[in-house]
C-alpha cells in the first residue's frame, strides 16, 4: 500500500469513553495532531463527506466502530465507497471495534476502503503500528 502523508485523525464511535481513550492515546502518540471524535455516525460522516472530497485536501485516518445504534459502521462504509474518488484516496479506514465476531473482522477485510481492523481500545503500540505499516505524518 503506497505511503501517505496523514494530517487528521478521525474517530466515530458512540462510545464516548472509547473516543477519549483514542483522542488521548491519538494525542500522546502524536504530539500535535488534529483530533476529530463524532458520537453521532451521520455528523461524523457529514464532516468527512464535506471535509475530504476536494482532491487538495490533507489526508486522514478514520477509526469507525462497527456497532452502533443509528449508523453502524457498515452503513457509514457503504457511504464512503460510493463517495467521489478523491476522498477515498485520502481517508485510510480501520475498523476498531470490541467485536469479537471473526465474521466481523472477514468482512472488515473483504471491504475494499478498509485497510485493517483493529481491537478495542486503541493503544499507543497499535497505533505506531498501524503508521508504521500504512502512513508518514507531516512534521
Amino acid at each position: 500500500m503506497k505511503e501517505a502523508m496523514i494530517d487528521d485523525f478521525i474517530v466515530i464511535d458512540d462510545d464516548r469513553i472509547n473516543n477519549i481513550i483514542s483522542l488521548k492515546i491519538i494525542e500522546i502518540t502524536i504530539p500535535g495532531s488534529i483530533v476529530h471524535t463524532f458520537t453521532d455516525p451521520e455528523k461524523g460522516l457529514e464532516y468527512i463527506l464535506s471535509r475530504y472530497a476536494d482532491p487538495g485536501v490533507k489526508n486522514a485516518i478514520l477509526f469507525l466502530d462497527i456497532n452502533m445504534p443509528s449508523l453502524s459502521g457498515w452503513d457509514v462504509l457503504d457511504v464512503l465507497e460510493n463517495a467521489p474518488a478523491p476522498l477515498k484516496e485520502h481517508v485510510k479506514i480501520f475498523m476498531l471495534s470490541s467485536s469479537v465476531d471473526a465474521k466481523d473482522r472477514e468482512k472488515a477485510n473483504s471491504r475494499p476502503l478498509v485497510s485493517g481492523y483493529v481491537s478495542k481500545s486503541l493503544s499507543q503500540a497499535k497505533l505506531q503500528a498501524i503508521l508504521a505499516e500504512h502512513a508518514q505524518l507531516h512534521a
